[in-house]
């Protein structure tokens, strides 16, 4: 047998395709567009989605319905931002939240930070503090805290 002809039937091995860097820049990407989703979601939630939030709209009711917060920042109060929001679902009936929403309306704006009871689908409103934009502390729902100055007093 020729010696050369079994060399003519080999074929050569195949070109390395890069699967390594594919593989990585595919699991890499992918992981980009994820975090890009989550990120975009809450930022989402954070200036917009809340319109739809029914705990929100408990709080704007409330501030809506309020002659104190009518007095200081107008009519048509509404959310223009939420600067945070916690849940606490660890009291075994319901829950609490506590919410801080910039506020707006027709004569200023606000912060309104509001503690929330959730009883199942009720919702009560327990603590509603409403800062206006020079700083004062206007207590709409609630008792304001004792005066630390008083406590002490004979």
């Amino acid at each position: 047998m020729d010696p050369y002809a079994e060399q003519k039937d080999q074929v050569p091995p195949p070109r390395a395709h890069q699967g390594c860097l594919w593989g990585c820049l595919g699991t890499l990407i992918a992981a980009v567009v994820v975090i890009a989703a989550v990120y975009s979601y809450g930022a989402w939630y954070l200036y917009k989605g809340f319109s739809r939030d029914a705990r929100i709209q408990t709080i704007v009711e409330v501030v809506n319905h309020s002659a104190e917060a009518t007095a200081v920042l107008g009519h048509n109060i509404s959310v223009h931002g939420v600067e945070w929001q916690t849940y606490d679902y660890s009291t075994g009936k319901g829950g609490t939240a506590t919410y801080v929403l910039n506020v707006i309306g027709s004569n200023g704006e606000g912060k309104v930070k509001a503690e929330l009871d959730i009883t199942g689908p009720k919702v009560k409103v327990t603590s509603l503090v409403l800062t206006d934009s020079e700083g004062h502390v206007h207590y709409l729902v609630g008792a304001a805290p004792p005066n630390p100055m008083m406590q002490n007093s004979i």
